[in-house]
């Protein structure tokens, strides 16, 4: 009786703090443009490393090596999971951009003019440190951070921005982490899975934003339980 009262609670609790809190660590920002574009096909370059600065102004996050190239395969399979035709870049074209981060009009329009892209994904690494320790305790948590720009081949304009920068934390530290805290079954994740599921929330919102009417409707949300 008592277990079935504490589970009636919690899931209270757990809709009172969806409701409210459900991209706590997400947030995008959307162009009027977008819903007028017709973004079918879609060059992901990829993702480039720059640790965040800390409150002293340095540059002082950690980031994985390949915490870059990961974050660039997820977007690049999550998008084309959505229906929409992914472009890869040949390797001359990669190295002559590579390590610029934000791209200017000049180079994003000579990628859509060689390739017959719509638009370019392009993003940056700012934290990606992995946990230390396993799924049910650590010494220190997962960190990850990015920031990644969907922009017009046509005429430079930054159709979509999406943001996402969590360190997991303990229901103690954060009682509104219920909800995530319980499709996690309460396990510390790694890098890995914490940026996967930053991907799959930031996706979800670019689906939401009617992208393009040719692509199918997102399915995304059961992909985001898994983290």
């Amino acid at each position: 009786m008592i277990k079935s009262r504490l589970l009636v609670v919690l899931f209270l609790l757990s809709l009172f703090f969806y409701a409210g809190c459900a991209s706590k660590y997400a947030s995008s920002t959307v162009s009027p443009k977008l819903k007028e574009a017709s973004i079918v096909k879609v060059v992901v370059v990829p993702f480039v490393s720059f640790p965040e600065e800390d409150q002293k102004g340095l540059r002082s996050a950690k980031i994985n090596p390949e915490g870059a190239s990961y974050v660039t395969l997820m977007f690049y399979h999550g998008m084309e999971d959505r229906g929409y035709f992914i472009i890869p870049l040949d390797d001359q074209t990669k190295e002559r951009i590579s390590y610029q981060g934000v791209l200017p009009y000049e180079v994003i329009k000579s990628i859509g003019n060689k390739t017959g892209a719509d638009a370019v994904l392009t993003g940056v690494v700012t934290r990606y440190e992995n946990r230390e320790g396993g799924p049910v305790g650590v010494r220190k948590p997962a960190s990850v951070g990015f920031e990644t720009n969907l922009t017009s081949t046509i005429d430079g304009t930054i159709l979509w921005n999406g943001r996402y920068a969590e360190t997991q934390k303990t229901l103690v530290e954060d009682l509104s982490l219920l909800p995530t805290f319980i499709k996690r079954k309460g396990r510390w994740l790694t890098a890995d899975e914490l940026a996967q599921y930053g991907v799959n929330v930031l996706l979800k919102s670019l689906s939401n934003s009617f992208l393009t009417q040719s692509a199918p409707p997102s399915t995304d949300s059961e992909k985001e339980e898994a983290y």
